[in-house]
């Protein structure tokens, strides 16, 4: 899990720092800039929310099949 946000926050920032260089040397206005590094920003976040989601339902998932298998079952003999 943290391996996959290291390796998609070096990316995003790759890409956002490769991106952005081109777009200021054509000199493009302020707002334009902006809102292209905020839709990079956006998807990131979202995609990042979306996998700790998925992550913590995921070890929810573990840790109750967990507490199922320790559970003792009693058997009653007469």
């Amino acid at each position: 899990m943290l391996d996959f946000i290291k390796f998609w926050a070096k990316f995003f920032f790759i890409m956002l720092i490769s991106l952005g260089a081109i777009f200021l040397l054509f000199s493009i206005d302020f707002s334009y800039i902006l809102a292209f590094f905020s839709v990079f920003a956006v998807f990131f976040l979202v995609r990042l929310t979306i996998v700790v989601m998925q992550t913590n339902k995921y070890y929810d998932n573990l840790e109750k099949a967990e507490k199922e298998k320790a559970r003792v079952k009693y058997v009653i003999i007469k």
